[in-house]
This record gives structure tokens, C-alpha cells and sequence, in this order.
């Protein structure tokens, strides 16, 4: 996924959240060399799961 995040080939990120607290942050896509800015479309709730749907929005920035 690191792959595509770098050449900028996803259009979409489909999120979903499970109501579990694990007590440490984990990096969903690992380390980024450039912000991604995103759009939220779309939220589903079922089960006590949301599942979130992001596109891209505009430039990406260095976060440096």
C-alpha cells in the first residue's frame, strides 16, 4: 500500500473503525514522505463498526 500511497495511485481509502482501545496508536500506512489530504464521502455504521469513506482532495504536501 506504501507503494501506491508514493505514486500517488489511490484514489480511495476505505476506513473502519472498531471500538477496541489497544492503548498504543498503531500507524495505519506507516511512515509518509507527503501529507495526504482527504475528503470524507461517506460514513456506514453497522455493528458498532464505522466504516468511513475518504477521497483525495487537492495537493499533497512534504511533512517536513
Amino acid at each position: 500500500m506504501q507503494q501506491l500511497m508514493a505514486e500517488n495511485m489511490i484514489d480511495h481509502y476505505y476506513i473502519s473503525i472498531i471500538p477496541t482501545i489497544l492503548g498504543k496508536g498503531i500507524r495505519l500506512f506507516g511512515e509518509a514522505e507527503e501529507k495526504i489530504l482527504l475528503r470524507l464521502v461517506q460514513v456506514q455504521s453497522s455493528g458498532g463498526i464505522a466504516a468511513l469513506l475518504y477521497e483525495k482532495r487537492g495537493e499533497a504536501h512534504d511533512c517536513n
